[in-house]
């Protein structure tokens, strides 16, 4: 998980209806304001950079056919037990992302996951008001980084970094938590695992023409940390981050990175 560092914008179209229908729902919105509704898809997308903003997997399946991809409300759109709120159709509530594993119709062969116990990102959160129980990706700092991937493609929590910025060590925890978001899942960790295998070929490959490791390193560092011609991340972010070390801080500082 990174930070998600959301435009403080809210589309235009979501912002009128809102403000003329109050107490509409989501679906309301989706089916009354179809323009709207894809601005905001498209905003999500850009503020995300292509990514889920749980596990990080990319949006489009590898066909590119379907979008694996949905509108998450971090806070359950349907708590009314506020008549002041509305969760629906709250621009900072609303986040994208993947379907976990659970959409038969997203490339079954690698994204769609039979074994319920390893699907992933908010599949068991659902309606459940886990405000105070996972990190939100708004509020994760853009550095350091909390989270290291070992190169099995599991990840930790770097507890004092957590503690360096105010981060809550038990909410970083739960995000791993097979019964939370399950980002450890088997899955997950053997998706992790290929792109630092593919990472240290790449570094190895340019380092047997070149003969300039540290060089060869930052190459395929700042190839895969920057985003793309279209303003998307590779998918997997945080592990290409934390393969990289120290290299991937510099650059990122470098770069003003905020989510």
């Amino acid at each position: 998980m990174k930070k998600v560092n959301k435009n403080n914008i809210v589309p235009i179209e979501l912002k009128n209806y809102f403000d003329a229908n109050p107490n509409k729902s989501w679906e309301n919105f989706k089916n009354e304001c179809q323009t709207g509704y894809k601005e905001v898809l498209r905003e999500i997308k850009k503020n995300q950079g292509g990514v889920c903003c749980y596990c990080e997997i990319t949006f489009h399946d590898e066909r590119e056919i379907r979008d694996d991809f949905r509108v998450e409300h971090f806070h359950p759109k349907s708590d009314d037990s506020n008549p002041m709120i509305n969760w629906n159709l709250i621009w900072t509530n609303l986040l994208g992302c993947c379907h976990g594993g659970s959409d038969p119709s997203v490339l079954r062969k690698t994204r769609f996951i039979s074994n319920k116990k390893h699907r992933h990102s908010d599949i068991l959160k659902a309606e459940k008001p886990w405000d105070d129980e996972i990190l939100n990706p708004l509020n994760i700092p853009a550095s350091p980084p909390i989270f290291t991937v070992y190169s099995t493609g599991e990840i930790f929590v770097l507890e004092d970094n957590c503690n360096t910025c105010g981060v809550d060590t038990i909410k970083a925890q739960n995000c791993l938590d097979e019964k939370k978001l399950n980002l450890n899942s088997p899955i997950l960790k053997g998706w992790r695992e290929e792109v630092i295998n593919n990472l240290r070929d790449e570094v190895s490959k340019i380092f047997d023409s070149t003969g300039d490791f540290e060089n060869s390193v930052i190459m395929v560092a700042s190839a895969h940390l920057e985003k793309d011609e279209l303003g998307n991340y590779m998918p997997f972010f945080s592990t290409i981050r934390s393969y990289f070390k120290e290299d991937a801080e510099n650059f990122l500082k470098e770069n003003n990175f905020n989510g």
